[in-house]
């Protein structure tokens, strides 16, 4: 039984054996196998051989018209891709052996279901050196060697991945190798670590994954920043200590986006089910805005993961106590900003996703003002907060959901609730169907209008005016190009007034 019998996959097993001298073996190695065997879809292969590796993808890419380009020198490591860009784009890597034998080779490798292999002169026979079928089978996670933590320590991360994404269970010789060579974390380049962090914040489950972080004492090497959070106990009206809501946050924010993806509708949960109801009408929209990047190819959805765990990071460093001994915080998502663009330096995330996530972070109690009660929510507000936040405005909505759910869980009093729910949706609402309307009127004037109409000179009066003008609209206030021309007039009286005084 062939394990990878699709028409596009005999083909490319084709090209790559023609390339390949006569009695020289071509391995395919690893997740491809892996999949095949599980039934999965399979978008990459690893190719493994002897030597000349990268002769070898020349040949296929010339053959195969695809694009090319080494990734190591020294290991002889090339990948080639296929349909770049397409949905249907595929990668071929291509890699020598690291020592003298197959055997030597898989032996050097993460994990044994990552060590089973077919030979592509014989595809219909699995080539399973060190027991990985069985343990893929009994669903055990194993190192393939007693050296496979300290040969790549970014491999410790990788197990939680694949120990969450097959549901595995680590034996406990390879947990301890795991966690003994956390430290070694330090020695990983940033976009390594970085890359590997954004596929665990892909996981399903990913408050388990950061429970499986915790216990192999992954936490403190890979978010510093977070260590003093894990220190701070529930203050009221929070019911969780802090590092347990943060985790709260990230599994009601995982929630949102397997309804936006899936359509799961909670059950038990009523205040989370009412939520996904308020967002129901933007769900299809919202799992277009999350999928898309804010810049590279991470979707924005795991940047705001990101900015969800470093939310409230900044608390133990702003916490005071005020006269009447209540625990105050005050200006902890300021800390809580500087804290995240520390973090996403060290991870190499671009400028865009910095921005970003610091904007998140210093703004993730502002929808919350909106929610008290008393305070209404007029399309001026609206038009202020995505002035302020643009675009990351409805990230920063979600976030806020989130971040209500997890601080009081049972105890969120309906109304309040209910409150926070009609802020969200008029905040949707505005971003998604009245962007003309409230977030960024179309102007009835301009600048040269004001020179012209008015005898202004340019400079930051201008500015303001227009500023006043697009609020004015926004606010309802202003209908037409008279009423603009009104409105200004009204406005540089006021002005002259004031400066006669």
């Amino acid at each position: 039984m062939s394990l990878l019998a699709d028409d596009r996959s005999r083909a490319i097993f084709e090209v790559v054996a023609s390339c390949q001298p006569a009695g020289v073996p071509v391995y395919l190695v690893g997740g491809a196998v892996r999949d095949a065997l599980l039934g999965l879809k399979v978008n990459d292969f690893d190719f493994l051989v002897p030597d000349n590796s990268l002769l070898l993808a020349k040949k296929v890419r010339r053959k195969l018209g695809a694009v090319g380009f080494t990734l190591d020198d020294e290991r002889q490591t090339a990948r080639l891709i296929l349909d770049q860009g397409k949905a249907e784009e595929f990668i071929l890597d291509f890699v020598s052996f690291t020592g003298g034998s197959l055997l030597e080779d898989l032996r050097s490798r993460d994990f044994t279901i990552n060590t089973l292999a077919i030979d592509l002169n014989h595809p219909d026979e699995l080539i399973d050196l060190l027991g990985g079928e069985r343990d893929l089978r009994d669903k055990r996670l194993r190192a393939a060697s007693f050296r496979s933590m300290e040969l790549d320590p970014l491999r410790v991360l990788r197990g939680v991945r694949l120990s969450l994404a097959y549901q595995l269970t680590a034996e406990p010789e390879t947990f301890a190798l795991m966690r003994n060579s956390v430290p070694g974390l330090e020695r990983v380049s940033g976009e390594r670590v970085r890359d590997e962090l954004f596929k665990i914040f892909d996981l399903e489950d990913l408050e388990n994954a950061f429970r499986q972080m915790e216990a192999l004492g992954a936490v403190e090497q890979l978010f510093p920043e977070l260590i003093a959070a894990r220190q701070v106990p529930a203050f009221p009206p929070h019911v969780h200590d802090l590092w347990t809501h943060t985790l709260r946050v990230v599994f009601y924010l995982k929630a949102f986006w397997d309804f936006f993806r899936f359509g799961r509708m909670p059950g038990a949960n009523e205040f989370l089910r009412q939520a996904c109801e308020t967002l129901q009408p933007f769900a299809s929209r919202l799992k277009e805005w999350f999928i898309h990047p804010v810049q590279g190819n991470r979707s924005r959805w795991s940047l705001l993961l990101l900015a969800a765990l470093y939310h409230d990071s900044g608390k133990p460093h702003a916490q005071t106590e005020d006269a009447r001994g209540k625990t105050r915080f005050i200006g902890h998502d300021r800390v809580s900003a500087a804290l995240v663009s520390k973090r996403a330096q060290a991870l190499m995330l671009g400028r865009l996703e910095m921005e970003y996530l610091q904007l998140v972070t210093a703004n993730h109690m502002r929808l919350h003002f909106f929610s008290k009660e008393g305070t209404e929510l007029t399309d001026r507000a609206v038009y202020r907060y995505f002035r302020d936040l643009g675009e990351a405005g409805v990230d920063v909505a979600l976030l806020s959901l989130a971040d209500v759910l997890a601080a009081f869980e049972s105890t969120l009093e309906p109304a309040n609730w209910q409150r926070e729910l009609q802020a969200v949706l008029a905040l949707l609402e505005a971003w998604f169907s009245k962007q003309g309307q409230v977030v960024a009127p179309t102007m009835l004037l301009n600048g040269d209008d004001l020179q012209r109409e008015f005898g202004l000179q340019p400079g930051a009066l201008i500015g303001r005016l227009l500023e006043e003008l697009r609020e004015a609209q926004a606010a309802g206030e202003i209908y037409s190009r008279a009423e603009a021309v009104k409105f200004v007039e009204q406005y540089l009286h006021r002005k002259d007034n004031a400066r006669d005084l």
